[in-house]
């Protein structure tokens, strides 16, 4: 302890098509995580799945592609979803 501060940050939002009435949209990411004076980032690409509801719409699915090769030395992922 204490906890990671984290900054997210998406770019490169794109519309890719409908698929089973949801739209997909990719973006690409990057997660800073700062602990101990270190900065880990953590880079790649979220795939949404959206529905459309009531004139707007809800994230059905989001799934996260990391571009790291290997977790090491950076550890433990489970705040990038």
């Amino acid at each position: 302890n204490p906890q990671s501060r984290t900054r997210h940050m998406i770019s490169n939002v794109r519309i890719k098509g409908w698929e089973d009435d949801m739209l997909i949209v990719k973006a690409n990411f990057v997660v800073y995580r700062m602990r101990f004076q270190n900065i880990d980032p953590y880079i790649g690409e979220y795939t949404y799945k959206l529905l459309p509801r009531n004139g707007s719409f809800k994230i059905a699915e989001r799934r996260a592609i990391l571009d790291l090769e290997a977790l090491r030395p950076h550890g433990k992922v489970s705040f990038i979803v």
